[in-house]
């Protein structure tokens, strides 16, 4: 009888902490493996028209694994002499970098390069496509626009989001940094999904108007906040002079939320926007 109690009591506590602890959001950025992508939470958004919260976090922390491990980013074209930019969390550590030119198909960078201070990478390519995006250095304010593109979840979509203010974001694990960043809200998402946008790092962030103000470095699904580097980045790795020489997409009806899908699907179809595979230990 008295084991019987005891058992009784050890089930109604394991069943306690299962209860409490089961799908506690810690409200910090995640960055999930690019596959695989267990089941998949609805997504967070801020309605167009609702007021804007403010990032109340002094520091994201974001927590690296201790090696690189094999997965997928994105990555987009910055010249026109095969310069790619990615996050550096998508390439560092990685035995080989590729692009995935179809299925089951790879394409071996020839080189890749992380910035010291910076989630941020620089890859050279054979070769790149004819036309490349254009960089600017100045940085979005509260209440701006963006539109990230690119590969979440290693599937081709895209999304919407706002600005809410600048914070600084501190890595570690596998590297030690901390760097300023963007906070945004997500607005958007086109086709949906639900949960990560791991797969998206690394991709571009435009305005309204074409130019390129970020890379997408970071996201903390479940209090819908994505993370963007801060455009000075740009500046700081010599890239602003190449990006303003040779051949730029038409972007002279600006980019909208009711076409920035077709957009992101034409730079994807032309490898201005590319899906990066790390092969890693």
């Amino acid at each position: 009888m008295r084991r019987k109690l005891e058992f009784g009591l050890y089930a109604i506590l394991i069943l306690y902490f299962i209860v409490r602890y089961t799908n506690v959001d810690l409200e910090q950025p995640r960055r999930v493996p690019s596959t695989p992508y267990p089941q998949q939470e609805d997504a967070i958004f801020v309605p167009d028209g609702a007021q804007l919260p403010f990032e109340n976090a002094s520091t994201v922390e974001v927590k690296l694994e201790s090696r690189a491990y094999n997965g997928v980013g994105t990555a987009f074209a910055v010249d026109g002499k095969g310069t790619y930019v990615t996050a550096r969390h998508v390439v560092d550590g990685c035995k080989g970098v590729y692009f995935v030119t179809g299925p089951q198909r790879l394409e071996q960078v020839k080189s890749f390069v992380s910035a010291r201070k910076r989630d941020f990478a620089v890859i050279k390519a054979e070769r790149g496509p004819k036309t490349h995006l254009l960089l600017t250095v100045k940085a979005p304010a509260r209440g701006d626009n963006g539109y990230m593109m690119g590969y979440p979840q290693g599937k081709a979509a895209d999304v919407r989001a706002t600005v809410i203010g600048k914070t600084e974001m501190r890595s570690s694990g596998r590297y030690h940094i901390r760097e300023p960043v963007i906070a945004w809200v997500e607005r958007e998402r086109k086709p949906y999904f639900g949960g990560s946008l791991g797969g998206i790092s690394g991709g571009p962030v435009f305005n309204s108007v074409g130019h390129i103000i970020g890379t997408v470095v970071a996201g903390a699904p479940r209090r819908g906040r994505v993370y963007s580097t801060h455009p000075k980045v740009f500046d700081e790795t010599g890239l602003m002079t190449a990006s303003r020489e040779g051949a730029l997409p038409d972007f002279t009806e600006g980019i909208t939320a009711d076409n920035f899908d077709s957009i992101g699907r034409s730079l994807r179809s032309g490898r201005i926007i590319a899906q990066v595979y790390c092969k890693g230990e």
